[in-house]
């Protein structure tokens, strides 16, 4: 008589695919289904099945394994462990020096592991079709040797400047590593950030003083509109004093959901730092006492869930939102901007800028940016 199949359990792909491995590390045969999801995306209705012979010996193992132990094995092969990780992309620019010196002194502070990424330009090969011939460039390659060799040499120089910078800090246990990915810098950043699941990301970008040329292409910008992790953006001209500096950190609210899930992350960044933290809203006067109700009600929220923060609420009211914000910044003497960004279609990005690229160009005090 043929073996019957039967569903053994159904969750998420990342916990079944670890089941998987040990129930045929036990000889037990079993297959997955409805795994047709994108790469690292949340499924919870993958089912992992087996033969019906084989039910009483996969419940003993299954039974065998603690529940935390499984969330732990989860979480170690998506990168989601407990240290706090920062990516640092760089080109080897003076701005990247500067975000490089805060991302050190910030992962002294959270005692995190340091990833430095470096993406040096793939040159696309032009192909010109001609009856059923191709050109092609004979000297692209030697260009592509001499691109990675020049790569190589302006990593090794900067890791040599920033690790003694770390033990100057006292900082021997502080593991930095480096990647150097060849292709377009926006999207390996991008691919690499989904894969090791930073606690932050911190980069460089220029200030606002500059052409609209050299902005519009900003390989800053474009992370900060598609990463999936915050973003703290450090512009060229922000003069940087030191983390213990850093006393004033501005948070805009729009009096969304999605402000909930990035307060959470804002407190395990700044946790290790001794800021103040606004929370402020753009309005105007007609709609005052509402906005003031959701903003106490906000206070109230943050006083309860982190009561070691340091936090103030408070309300703009100006018709034009960069006069009100820049006001405040001014008067407050913001060191740090934040808000959540949200992701919107090609269209729309043509058509209106996110207000992150907005802010990037407006101003030279750093953002750190979460996404919806």
């Amino acid at each position: 008589m043929k073996d019957k199949i039967i569903t053994l359990t159904t969750n998420t792909f990342q916990h079944v695919s670890i089941l998987q491995s040990l129930l045929e590390a036990e000889g037990i045969e079993c297959v997955l289904q409805n795994t047709n999801v994108i790469e690292g995306a949340v499924n919870a209705s993958v089912k992992i099945r087996i033969k019906e012979s084989d039910l009483e010996r996969a419940m003993k193992l299954m039974e065998s394994i603690e529940e935390p132990g499984i969330e732990k094995m989860v979480a170690q092969k998506t990168g989601k462990t407990g240290k706090s990780r920062i990516l640092l992309p760089v080109d080897f620019s003076d701005y990247s020096e500067k975000a490089a010196n805060i991302a050190l002194d910030w992962a002294m502070r959270l005692d995190a592991e340091i990833m430095v990424l470096n993406v040096y330009f793939n040159p696309i090969v032009n192909t010109l079709p001609f009856s059923d011939a191709y050109i092609y460039d004979s000297s692209m390659e030697e260009m592509v040797v001499d691109m990675e060799q020049q790569a190589i040499t302006n990593m090794s120089d900067f890791m040599h400047r920033f690790r003694k910078k770390k033990e100057q800090l006292g900082g021997e246990t502080l593991k930095i590593r480096k990647k150097l990915i060849r292709g377009v810098a926006e999207d390996e950043i991008i691919h690499f950030s989904d894969d090791y699941q930073p606690t932050v990301i911190i980069m460089g970008t220029r200030g606002k003083d500059r052409k609209a040329a050299d902005l519009i292409g900003s390989v800053t910008a474009e992370v900060m509109e598609k990463a999936r992790v915050p973003v703290l953006a450090v512009p060229e001209d922000f003069e940087y004093n030191g983390i213990d500096n850093i006393k004033n950190l501005m948070y805009a609210t729009a009096f969304e959901e999605s402000d909930f899930v990035a307060l959470e992350k804002l407190e395990k960044i700044v946790r290790p730092l001794d800021v103040k933290i606004f929370f402020v809203h753009v309005g105007l006067g007609d709609s005052e006492k509402w906005d003031r109700l959701k903003l106490d009600g906000l206070k109230k929220f943050m006083e309860k869930q982190f009561p070691k923060l340091n936090v103030a609420c408070d309300l703009i009211d100006n018709e034009d939102f960069w006069v009100g914000l820049e006001g405040f910044i001014q008067r407050q003497k913001i060191d740090i901007i934040s808000f959540t960004s949200k992701r919107r279609n090609l269209l729309g990005r043509l058509i209106n800028p996110s207000l992150g690229k907005k802010m990037l160009f407006h101003t030279n005090t750093p953002m750190l940016v979460f996404h919806a």
